[in-house]
């Protein structure tokens, strides 16, 4: 049985809506841990995935992610990199089996954590809502806010993506102003991303995603969530290294969902595997897919995912149907033609 924060101790009067899948309904694949063998392999890559966090690649998004693939000896493995047009984005995406892309792309300053120096993100919201427009469906745009007003005041900002048809609002506090995710200050920046009936996606972990290690505790999300019932929250990194508490958190609440994109397949995996496979406190309805694309080469990424042993069962829901749910997105016509019910 999912756990639901208790309504007394709410401390909005909002109503959280039912954010659990209403469909019950097991999917026709058969069910117990999948085989490895080439022919299950395929037929599971056969089911569309939305990626939540797939950075586009183009020049004009900024140099954050090629600066850091070159840092890191991985520019040309990340072939959309060299070719910088949309089209070899989604061709690169496209290879790894990626049906819609989710670009959290982000507007923060240049800091120092933990002894390093993190580059400024630099994405115009512009761009996202232009690439939105034009590709809809296979993209989603992500209004990039600097929560800590250095790079725009973000209230207004947050109010100009949302009138450029942006659905989702991606945050870095760690970063900018240098706060937890629970801080006060955050908090008109949740009101309004509520009023705009958008999605809250917060980093909430990485090595370097906060002063400290304990930026990424699970218990900030569940903070954030008691106060804000309504608003559907997606944590990016699914609060790492806390895999165990960030999954009991979202137990908590159901407006809360767990992203842990390239840190699935780090430590940890044993953990997200039997909860999905088990449906441990629900989270087979939370759990959302992502690759982290560009920190990561997308395809081998996406191989060693499908090798894990998730249930057939399980598949559809990880990778496509809890994402369009916690987008809004299951009755618009582009993405029904695009994904099955």
């Amino acid at each position: 049985m999912v756990l639901r924060s208790s309504a007394a101790r709410r401390k909005s009067s909002r109503s959280s809506s039912n954010l659990k899948s209403s469909n019950t309904r097991k999917s026709s694949r058969p069910g117990g841990c999948a085989s490895s063998e080439d022919a299950s392999v395929s037929g599971r890559q056969d089911i569309p995935i939305v990626d939540v966090r797939c950075r586009v690649t183009i020049p004009e998004a900024g140099e954050y992610f090629s600066g850091r693939a070159k840092e890191r000896g991985r520019f040309n493995t990340i072939k959309s990199f060299a070719k910088g047009t949309i089209e070899a984005f989604f061709e690169e995406i496209g290879e790894a089996g990626i049906t819609t892309a989710v670009s959290t792309s982000g507007q923060t300053p240049e800091m120092m954590i933990g002894g390093r120096v993190m580059a400024a993100r630099t994405t115009s919201n512009d761009l996202m809502a232009r690439l939105q427009k034009e590709h809809w469906g296979r993209f989603i745009g992500v209004a990039g806010i600097d929560a800590g007003n250095v790079l725009h005041d973000s209230l207004a900002e947050l109010d100009r993506c949302a009138g450029m048809g942006l659905r989702v609002m991606f945050i870095e506090p760690g970063r900018s102003p240098g706060c937890d995710i629970d801080d006060r200050r955050l908090y008109p920046l949740y009101d309004k991303c509520l009023a705009h009936d958008m999605v809250l996606f917060p980093q909430t972990s990485g090595p370097w995603g906060g002063k400290s290690i304990d930026y990424a505790h699970p218990r900030h999300i569940d903070q954030v969530a008691e106060d804000f019932p309504a608003l559907r929250i997606i944590a990016g990194h699914a609060c790492y290294p806390y895999v165990r508490e960030a999954i009991i958190v979202a137990a908590r609440h159901e407006n809360v969902f767990l992203s842990p994109d390239m840190y699935l397949t780090q430590m940890g995996t044993e953990d997200w595997v039997k909860s999905l496979n088990n449906n441990y406190f629900g989270l087979r309805d939370q759990f959302l897919f992502a690759t982290c694309f560009p920190s990561i080469p997308i395809k081998p990424f996406v191989d060693e995912f499908w090798m894990l042993p998730i249930k057939e069962e399980v598949l559809p829901r990880i990778l496509y149907k809890n994402a369009l749910r916690v987008f809004k997105l299951e009755d618009d016509p582009v993405f029904k033609s695009m994904y099955p019910a």
